[in-house]
């Protein structure tokens, strides 16, 4: 058995590190239960309409197993009626559980003594996200220790619920503007070279001159030759085909469809994550992406060094460069590789002048 101090620093730790909603619950519902006075356990989810579903449970009666968890998963229940009522803030005892009280009538003596609980909501700030549940053998009461410390741990569950949504809803808006931002230059390149090619075409039908008309199926030719290389380089972005066959390899294709010229210097060995390499390589085609329409130059150079703990890689052309106004912020694109660095809990400098090229300099963590 541990002390309440030693439980509630390794339930942390446990809920510091998990990004999954269901492996978080089911963790922290063990440690609790293995490592305190409890001796089961189990955690309603409840949704905005009242209903409760039963989301993790541990070492529950066999009468609560039965039918499916059916006690435990069907019907109303004293402490469901408090949560949907908000009269329910603190860590409680539950003197009359009908769960258990059905539960031991339709399967005597199955129960191992479980007949009350104590029941804690889980709360982040005004949010709430359900209950958690625990029990003991012939307990019909629990101290107000045993209270205290179920207290805290349903803080921190909490805490880690409402963490877990946001970083998935800011995932999801991630994912929402890289969408735009590909809609945007889809708008901007491709559509505007089929509309030339449109325009030239049309034109061309009612032309007389032999060379005029030739010189307008060139122009389409060449136009639409263009808008294929462009939508390919909009399809990686997309998806990074290729990296199965590792980074270098990736980005070399991608550079090739983007007609620059590039040299890939590796010094020393590395192994990331597919997280990790994933993350690198976006922030690699960005800045190949940046250099093909802003530089004024169709060649950059790129170092990846490998250190102890961090993969450094460097993105460097010697174009026009550009004036970085820090109290303006940067533009997307530059905002967007500074944020998948950080998610990745790296970092990410840009060193640029008008007239003096680009450098982009990136250091990821070998292990995440």
């Amino acid at each position: 058995m541990k002390s309440k101090l030693q439980l509630l620093k390794d339930i942390a730790e446990f809920l510091n590190e998990e990004t999954d909603r269901s492996t978080m619950i089911h963790g922290a519902l063990k440690l609790l239960v293995d490592y305190s006075e409890f001796d089961t356990g189990w955690i309603f989810f409840i949704n905005s309409e009242g209903q409760h579903e039963l989301s993790a449970h541990y070492r529950l009666p066999p009468s609560l197993e039965k039918e499916q968890y059916h006690h435990l998963c069907d019907g109303k229940c004293w402490c469901v009626n408090k949560y949907n009522n908000r009269e329910l803030k603190t860590a409680t005892n539950i003197f009359v559980c009908s769960r258990l009280e059905k539960a031991r009538m339709d399967y005597p003596g199955e129960n191992m003594g479980i007949t009350h609980h104590a029941t804690v909501p889980l709360i982040s700030g005004e949010e709430s996200f359900g209950l958690l549940n625990v029990a003991s053998p012939y307990r019909e009461q629990f101290t107000q220790d045993e209270l205290d410390l179920l207290e805290s741990v349903a803080f921190q569950i909490g805490s880690t619920l409402k963490r877990i949504e946001l970083t998935a809803q800011e995932q999801e808006n991630m994912i929402i503007r890289e969408r735009q931002r590909l809609a945007r230059d889809l708008h901007d390149s491709v559509n505007q070279m089929l509309f030339s090619i449109g325009i030239t075409s049309h034109a061309a039908k009612s032309l007389d001159d032999q060379g005029k008309v030739q010189d307008a199926f060139q122009s389409i030719e060449h136009t639409s030759k263009h808008a294929m290389k462009e939508m390919k380089a909009l399809i990686w972005q997309l998806k990074p085909i290729g990296l199965e066959n590792g980074i270098i390899d990736a980005v070399e294709k991608y550079a090739d469809i983007l007609d620059l010229g590039i040299t890939i210097q590796v010094d020393g060995f590395y192994n990331v994550s597919d997280r990790v390499e994933i993350g690198l390589y976006r922030v690699i085609q960005e800045s190949l992406n940046n250099i093909r329409k802003h530089s004024g130059t169709n060649a950059a150079r790129i170092e990846m060094v490998a250190g102890t703990d961090m993969l450094e890689v460097t993105i460097v052309d010697e174009g026009r460069g550009f004036e970085v106004d820090e109290s303006k912020g940067h533009s997307y694109g530059l905002a967007n590789m500074r944020e998948r660095m950080h998610k990745l809990g790296g970092s990410f400098d840009i060193i640029t002048r008008k007239g003096g090229g680009t450098k982009i300099v990136v250091s990821v963590p070998m292990k995440e």
